[in-house]
C-alpha cells in the first residue's frame, strides 16, 4: 500500500488499484476504487519531482491518455516506490492479490507485531518470539522463533506446557534467546513494537536478556489492551480473542507467538482505522492519551496515561529527530498517573459539575482494612489458599475492590511482601516497584513465589 494525495495504491501482478482516502471520499462523495490493468500501461516515469512546497507526480501512458497521480509535498519515497512495484508487476513479481478497501491500510501506521512465549512463571524463560511487521496499515513481513530460555530459566512448567504445546524437546537444537534477540533487533530495525498486554512482553525480553547476559536492547511499544480499553468498545471483555473477533482478526492458533503478534497486529490497525487515524504509531497513542512504553538497559517503562501530556510533547519532539533513543528516554521520564501532581485534578479526564476528580494516586492507595480469606470458597479456585500481594496501578479497579474480591476465592491478602507471600501481581508502573524488587530477591533465594501480570489476575478473578 502506498500513500498518494487522496488515494492509496495497490499494485498487483495484473492492476493498480488507486481506492479514495476516507477524506478524499468526503469531500467527492465518491468511495469507488480505480483499477488500471498493468498490460495497458505502456510508460511510466515521474511528471514532477516532489519538494517541500509542490505535489510530486508519476504520470501513466494508457490507450486512452494520460493518468497523472500526485504525491504529497515532500514526499520523496512514494513515487519512486510505485515505479519500483509497477516495473515489478511487469516481470509478475508483485503481489498477487490487492487489498479490497474493507481491509486498506492506514497510510504512515508502522509498527512490528511482538508476542513471546515462556517455559515457566519466571517472564524471562522466552522459548518462542513472534514477529508481524506492519508498514502503512498492512502486514509486509514476518517471524516465528524457537529458542533455549536462559539457562537459569530452562524448566519447562507443565501448566505452562498446556498453553502453549512447546516442550524442552521441541527447543533442543535451537538457537539461545540470546541469538534470537540479536534477530528481533534486526527484524524491527528502528520500528516500534506493538503487544497485548505489552508489559508483560517487554519485561520478559529485558529479562531474558538480563538472565542471558546479553545487552538489553532499546525498543518502544504501543499495548492494545491499554489502547482498546480507552477506545470504549462494546466487547464482553478486553482479551486478545474478543478484541480479534470484534473486528473480525483471524487469530488461528491463540498462544502460538506469532499467530497471537498478528492478532494485536490486526487489531492496532482496526483500532486506528476506527478512530479514522492516518500517520505514525506515535501520534495514534498519543491521541489516545497515552505515551509510548520502553525497553531500555535500566528499566521498561509501561504505556500509562499521559495525563499532563508532558510526556507526549517530550516524545513527539525527540521523534522530530528521527532518534529512537532520545523517545525512549522520554518515555522514562516521570509521568502518568503514578507519577502526575498527587493534589491537582485529573487535567486529562472529565470533570463532574465543577468538582475536582480523585488524586492520581488514589487508585494506587493501599486501603487500611484487609480482609479476611472467604473459608467457603471453591478450593478449585486459582488464587485458593494462596498469600496474595498487590503493586502498581490497576486501572479501571481500585486496590480495596481487588481485595475482597481475591479474599472472596479464599486467598489471604498482604499489605507488604514478605516470606508468606506466594503471589505478586504487578501491575503497571513507570519503574520497578520496591515490593517487586523484594519478590525477585526472595526468588532468587528459593521462595516459591509467583510473580503475575495484572491480566492474570483479572483472568483469576473473572474481571476483564
Amino acid at each position: 500500500m502506498i500513500p498518494a494525495h487522496g488515494a492509496t495504491l495497490s499494485v498487483t501482478n495484473s492492476a493498480l488499484v488507486i481506492a479514495p482516502t476516507p477524506l478524499e471520499a468526503a469531500l467527492t462523495g465518491s468511495t469507488e476504487e480505480r483499477s488500471v490493468p498493468i498490460s495497458d500501461i505502456s510508460h511510466a516515469g515521474v511528471a514532477r519531482d516532489a519538494d517541500a512546497w509542490d505535489c510530486g507526480v508519476v504520470e501513466l501512458t494508457l490507450p486512452t491518455g494520460a493518468l497523472r497521480i500526485a504525491f504529497s509535498p515532500g514526499d520523496e519515497a512514494g513515487p519512486t516506490s510505485l515505479l519500483d512495484l509497477l516495473r515489478a508487476a511487469r516481470r509478475g513479481e508483485a503481489p498477487e492479490h490487492a487489498t479490497p478497501t474493507g481491509g486498506a491500510g492506514v497510510p504512515g501506521l508502522d509498527f512490528v507485531g511482538f508476542d513471546v512465549e515462556t517455559a515457566n512463571q519466571r517472564w524471562g524463560s522466552i522459548c518462542q518470539i513472534g514477529l508481524v511487521k506492519i508498514v502503512d496499515g498492512e502486514e509486509v513481513d514476518r517471524a516465528s522463533w524457537l529458542c533455549t530460555p536462559p539457562e537459569s530459566y530452562a524448566e519447562f512448567d507443565p501448566f505452562n506446557v498446556s498453553i502453549h504445546g512447546i516442550s524442552a524437546e521441541d527447543v533442543v537444537g535451537q538457537p539461545s534467546v540470546a541469538q534470537r534477540v540479536d534477530e528481533l533487533v534486526d527484524f524491527v530495525g528502528d520500528l516500534p513494537v506493538v503487544a497485548h498486554n505489552a508489559q508483560f512482553d517487554a519485561t520478559a525480553l529485558r529479562e531474558a536478556c538480563l538472565a542471558s547476559e546479553r545487552e538489553v536492547p532499546t525498543l518502544l511499544f504501543a499495548c492494545t489492551l491499554a489502547h482498546s480499553r480507552a477506545a470504549r468498545l462494546d466487547v464482553a471483555n478486553h482479551k486478545l480473542p474478543t478484541l480479534a473477533e470484534h473486528f473480525g482478526v483471524r487469530l488461528d492458533d491463540h498462544h502460538d507467538a506469532c499467530a497471537d503478534a498478528a492478532a494485536c497486529a490486526g487489531i492496532m490497525v482496526e483500532l486506528a482505522r476506527e478512530a479514522g487515524h492516518t500517520g505514525s504509531l506515535m501520534s495514534l497513542v498519543h491521541d489516545a492519551g497515552f505515551a509510548l512504553g520502553a525497553v531500555t538497559p535500566e528499566r521498561v517503562t509501561p504505556v500509562l496515561r499521559d495525563r499532563s501530556g508532558a510526556a507526549r510533547s517530550l516524545q513527539a519532539e525527540a521523534a522530530r529527530g528521527n532518534s529512537p533513543s532520545a523517545v525512549a528516554a522520554a518515555a522514562a521520564s516521570p509521568r502518568g498517573s503514578n507519577q502526575s501532581d498527587a493534589g491537582e485534578p485529573d487535567a486529562g479526564g472529565p470533570r463532574d459539575a465543577g468538582r475536582r476528580q480523585p488524586a492520581p494516586w488514589q487508585s494506587v492507595a493501599t486501603p487500611d482494612t484487609v480482609p479476611d480469606p472467604n473459608a467457603d470458597a471453591d478450593p478449585s479456585s486459582p488464587l485458593y489458599g494462596h498469600n496474595v500481594t498487590l503493586t502498581g496501578e490497576f486501572e479501571p479497579y481500585d486496590k480495596g475492590s481487588l481485595w475482597e474480591s481475591i479474599a472472596a476465592q479464599g486467598a489471604s491478602v498482604g499489605k507488604n511482601v514478605t516470606k508468606k507471600t506466594t503471589i505478586l501481581v504487578a501491575g503497571e508502573w513507570t519503574t520497578m516497584t520496591s515490593k517487586e524488587k523484594r519478590a525477585r530477591e526472595l526468588q532468587d533465594k528459593g521462595q516459591d513465589i509467583d510473580i503475575w501480570p495484572a491480566s492474570k489476575l483479572f483472568d483469576a478473578l473473572g474481571l476483564d
